[in-house]
């Protein structure tokens, strides 16, 4: 699989970057790691005119100790992160999500940013062009309906972010760099609850950096796959404990990470949250394992995980 012909340019800092992106009439894509963008041009899921690389742009690149807040670039890489002390420190969820992430050769080109911004994934999606055609094109492709879900008019991918849902137990901040202005927003903000079109981007947006409130924590993050090292989650969840609140939240079971906060006695608490999960989730038949098997394993993993880290903080 080749990708479609494209222009490669390079800016130095974000300003060039955005001045790029309006300069090709927004038929421009952003490259950081490339571990989600670079397969998803070779199966024809993108064919931009330009490809602008954010790989030169210093600032995107640090973890930065801001006092009240941890600042991480979001071309920071998955395994330098995970080796940062103040991360260690303050947020053993996320580093548990970043350990989770793929392999070590894909943690040293993968960045955080790209992480939070993968596209949505289907066993129906993400295939070569030439089965997406002989299939039938899905909503997410511009057809009339779901091919997971035959007939229905949503869509059912899955966002498989392992560090999306340690962020979201976390309180994390994102800030977006784009043509009219700099904002900053709740992680919570960045996304739509639409699979088909996941994130709440502005066009030429750029993810420059994640805010993390300097707060120190116990949680963890286990994760659902079927093969130990490469393999997206077909289920993620994450816990943490701040000043004796505790957040659970679970990913890639639909659009977008879902939290329930929790109370002490956190172990007593857990089929509550669960329950609250399930009730906003609609796991269907497009992962390689069976959608009751993932709903039902929500449960299990959660149960895992907060008894681990409440045992571990004691």
């Amino acid at each position: 699989m080749i990708a479609s012909k494209f222009a490669f340019r390079s800016p130095k800092d974000v300003e060039e970057a955005v001045r790029l992106y309006r300069e090709f009439q927004g038929e421009a894509v952003y490259l950081s790691g490339g571990t989600d963008l670079v397969p998803r041009m070779k199966l024809g899921l993108e064919k931009p005119k330009a490809v602008i690389d954010l790989k030169r742009i210093a600032s995107l690149t640090t973890v930065e100790d801001q006092g009240d807040w941890i600042r991480i670039g979001a071309l920071a890489r998955i395994f330098d992160i995970k080796q940062n002390n103040l991360v260690r420190q303050y947020f053993p969820a996320l580093e548990a999500s970043l350990e989770a992430t793929s392999c070590e050769s894909l943690q040293m080109r993968g960045t955080i940013g790209g992480n939070l911004l993968q596209n949505s994934r289907c066993l129906f999606y993400n295939q070569s062009e030439f089965w997406r055609r002989s299939k039938g094109f899905c909503l997410k492709m511009g057809g009339e309906s779901c091919n997971a879900v035959p007939g229905a008019k949503t869509c059912f991918a899955n966002y498989c972010s392992d560090n999306a849902p340690a962020l979201r137990t976390l309180s994390a901040e994102v800030e977006l760099s784009g043509p009219d202005e700099v904002r900053r927003l709740d992680l919570e903000e960045l996304y739509t609850n639409k699979a088909d079109k996941p994130f709440s981007l502005q066009p030429g947006e750029i993810l420059t950096a994640i805010f993390v409130p300097k707060k120190k924590s116990d949680g963890g993050y286990k994760k659902l796959r079927v093969r130990g090292a490469v393999d997206y989650p077909l289920l993620g969840v994450a816990f943490s404990s701040v000043e004796r609140t505790g957040k659970l939240a679970v990913g890639a079971i639909g659009p977008k990470p879902y939290v329930v906060e929790m109370k002490q006695p956190f172990q007593d608490t857990i089929g509550k949250a669960v329950k609250a999960v399930l009730k906003q989730v609609r796991p269907v038949g497009n992962t390689v394992v069976d959608p009751d098997y993932r709903k039902r394993m929500v449960s299990v993993l959660a149960a895992r995980l907060v008894n681990k880290v409440m045992e571990g903080a004691k």
